[in-house]
């Protein structure tokens, strides 16, 4: 366990140290106070809006880029490091405690990254405005950490099973494309080929099964726009807007996070580095 916490510590060290980091952080630090200053200026208007609209109008951004550099920074933490991998296999430590302590480490400081960016830019949002519907924007934060845990999961995965960097890239942004564009469109069509059979049927398991959709429902649920779904707002508010419904999908996230983990870890058991 004490080799586990080694790598993850050098690891996390390097990747917050990385300008690609600094970018991230950076980067959704201005989005998130651009989201909120210039929200209405298709009414003509200006000014730091409150966080129910943000949160809602943030998202769309956050789950393009969010999973993106997740997989893209994954995949080459696998794939571009590979020598330094396996001098650290060659000392006495066990290849699942190098690749979970590379995980951690990199998730950790992703996520802290991903936590001050969006974090120091809410609270100059509620210095602003007003704190008092800041539900919204926590539950955006909190799901976009879990977002950034579960492709880089996913990254980790891809990058172990393939190996070649190029290879990997091309997987990752693949598996981006239909995550967060080419599912929503599959569901669309499949909801319009079987009319027959009852929307809840189709919906809610769809939901479950996409990381991308699970985050984008809670988040519009928790600003209060369940209404944005359309004729499906309401199955979704009845089954996403209790508190059993939000634990099962937050259940439904945490397993994407550990599933392909896990695959990963076995796969680099048997790699030959």
């Amino acid at each position: 366990m004490k080799e586990l916490w080694i790598v993850a510590e050098e690891a996390a060290r390097r990747v917050a140290a990385a300008k690609a980091t600094l970018a991230f952080a950076v980067a959704f630090a201005l989005l998130s106070l651009a989201v909120s200053y210039f929200g209405l200026a298709g009414y003509h208007a200006s000014g730091f809006q409150g966080f129910g609209r943000v949160a809602t109008s943030l998202f769309n951004l956050v789950v393009y880029l969010v999973p993106l550099t997740a997989l893209i920074l994954g995949t080459a933490e696998i794939t571009g490091r590979r020598e330094a991998l396996a001098l650290v296999l060659a000392q006495p430590v066990r290849r699942a405690e190098v690749l979970l302590g590379s995980y951690l480490g990199v998730a950790g400081a992703l996520t802290a990254a991903l936590v001050i960016g969006l974090g120091g830019s809410g609270l100059v949002i509620a210095f602003q405005t007003t704190s008092a519907s800041v539900t919204p924007y926590l539950v955006l934060l909190g799901l976009s950490v879990l977002l950034l845990l579960a492709f880089l999961a996913v990254a980790y995965f891809l990058g172990v099973l393939l190996l070649d960097r190029l290879r990997s890239m091309a997987a990752a942004i693949l598996v981006w494309f239909a995550c967060v564009v080419g599912y929503d469109l599959a569901l669309i069509g499949l909801t319009s080929v079987l009319r027959g059979v009852s929307l809840k049927t189709i919906l809610i398991p769809a939901i479950l099964l996409n990381p991308v959709d699970i985050s984008r429902v809670l988040v519009t649920l928790a600003s209060g726009r369940g209404a944005l779904f359309g004729p499906a707002g309401a199955t979704l508010v009845e089954t996403f807007g209790r508190s059993g419904g939000a634990v099962v999908a937050a259940a439904a996230l945490l397993f994407q996070i550990a599933l392909p983990l896990t695959l990963a870890v076995k796969v680099f058991q048997r790699r030959d580095l």
